[in-house]
């Protein structure tokens, strides 16, 4: 009997042994398995990635003003948008209309016959003069010698300057104050000329008179001088108004960037024709440097001045910053980010950003440090009762210890592709499961991962 005992006791230790090892066997195939989550405490970090493009913040449209009365036709271009050009740069070159040549060609005849008219009374009245009285003669020539140099003196400015675009005007008073101003060194050496010639023509026409005056009678001298005042006046206006038209007319034929910038766009191409309607060309104001900008509506961050901003380039990303966080409307928000001439070089320049725009990185930080999970660790409720976290925690029975999943509610602070910021800390309770081979549940039993 006892070897019958002994063999039942055998047996049945064999089968309690085989039950608890299939039943564990079993308990572990069914049991879900789990990685700890490692948990951080810092300032939550994002790396925003976001298209971007060249802004010009302020402009300055230019319009030909000349173009409104005499209408030009565009020759040649020789910019494109997104140029940076110098201050006097050419523009484009165009072409006069057949009907601004005919009214030089009338201003000019104009003045011509002002001319004769105003040497036939001179003429007339040297006449009177005897013929032996050389000193008058002398004076006479000498007056209209210099004249002559000073109006060839004053000619040779308005076109150099009508080149350089600068636009004279009929006061012969302010040209040395507008030449000085220029800094043009060859216009300054031919303002000197203007001027030298035109001390010689008055010195000769105050000789003139003196010599004339003393050879007739006061009533002659009288009538002589209106007459040539008269003349003069005639004279002075013929010639004004072709000096306006050939200046005018130099001032066209060349249209230059009024002064340094980039050129933001253009209403004129070859061809076309341009009448003053409009601005011809835009550029960026004096002074004034593009940026990057880049939108922002609906992204949840705080974004300031001062936050950095990596450039996507060809070789090497380009470190900058947020210079300016600006709204327009109701809820459009945007960031710039300066750029420099190297800048925007090293970005295959202006005329590519305008086409291709560029990518920014924005790198945000939160202000405070905070619990930093991964996000596959943070799961919300299907009722909408608000985001939670498994934790670990320990149970024993008579078999042992073991782990179950307990549900902790967390708050979270901000969400990013890589890490989740949540208000708890939790550095020194339960470590948070995630990455479960099956699906988790409240009291579950879970199990970890062994490699």
């Amino acid at each position: 009997m006892k070897k019958i005992a002994i063999r039942v006791g055998v047996i049945m230790a064999i089968v309690v042994a085989c039950s608890m090892f299939f039943a564990n066997t079993i308990l572990s195939i069914t049991t879900p398995k789990v990685k700890f989550a490692d948990i951080g405490y810092k300032r939550f970090e994002e790396q925003i990635n976001r298209d971007a493009a060249i802004y010009f913040d302020k402009t300055d449209k230019i319009t030909v003003d000349g173009a409104r009365k005499t209408p030009i036709t565009i020759d040649r271009m020789y910019v494109r948008v997104g140029d940076r050009v110098a201050e006097g740069e050419i523009i484009c070159t165009t072409k006069l209309s057949d009907s601004f040549s005919d009214e030089v060609d009338a201003a000019s005849d104009a003045l011509v016959a002002a001319q004769q008219a105003y040497m036939k009374n001179e003429i007339d009245n040297l006449k009177l003069v005897d013929t032996i009285d050389s000193d008058k003669n002398e004076a006479k020539r000498a007056m209209d010698d210099t004249g002559r140099a000073l109006a060839d003196a004053q000619a040779k400015l308005l076109g150099e300057a009508a080149k350089a675009g600068i636009y004279l005007g009929e006061d012969t008073k302010v040209w040395a104050g507008m030449i000085q101003k220029s800094g043009d060194d060859g216009l300054v050496s031919l303002m000197e000329a203007v001027l030298d010639a035109q001390s010689s023509a008055d010195r000769a026409n105050t000789a003139f008179l003196d010599t004339f005056a003393n050879s007739k009678t006061k009533t002659e001298v009288y009538e002589f001088l209106l007459r040539r005042a008269e003349l003069e006046r005639e004279l002075d206006k013929a010639q004004t108004k072709l000096v306006e038209l050939v200046s005018v007319g130099e001032g066209m034929a060349t249209i230059r960037a009024e002064h340094e910038g980039y050129i933001v766009s253009l209403s004129i191409d070859e061809g076309t024709v341009y009448d003053g309607g409009g601005p011809a060309y835009e550029l960026t104001a004096l002074g004034q440097e593009p940026v990057l900008r880049c939108e922002v509506t609906g992204i949840k961050r705080e974004f300031a001045e001062g936050m950095r901003a990596d450039i996507k380039a060809e070789y090497s990303d380009i470190r900058a910053e947020v210079s300016a966080v600006v709204r327009e409307g109701v809820d459009r928000k945007y960031l710039h980010i300066p750029l420099t001439a190297d800048m925007i070089a090293q970005l295959g320049g202006a005329r590519t950003l305008l086409q291709n725009g560029a990518t920014v990185k924005l790198t945000y930080r939160a202000k405070e440090a905070t619990s930093i999970l991964p996000p596959a660790t943070v799961r919300s409720e299907g009722d909408g009762k608000g985001d939670f976290i498994y934790v670990s925690d320990y149970k024993y029975d008579i078999w042992g210890s073991y782990m179950v999943a307990r549900k902790l509610p967390v708050t979270v602070l901000e969400r990013g592709d890589k890490e989740v910021s949540i208000q708890e800390d939790l550095r020194y309770g339960s470590r948070p499961v995630y990455q479960e081979s099956k699906a988790l549940k409240e009291g579950g039993r879970i199990e970890e991962y062994v490699d």
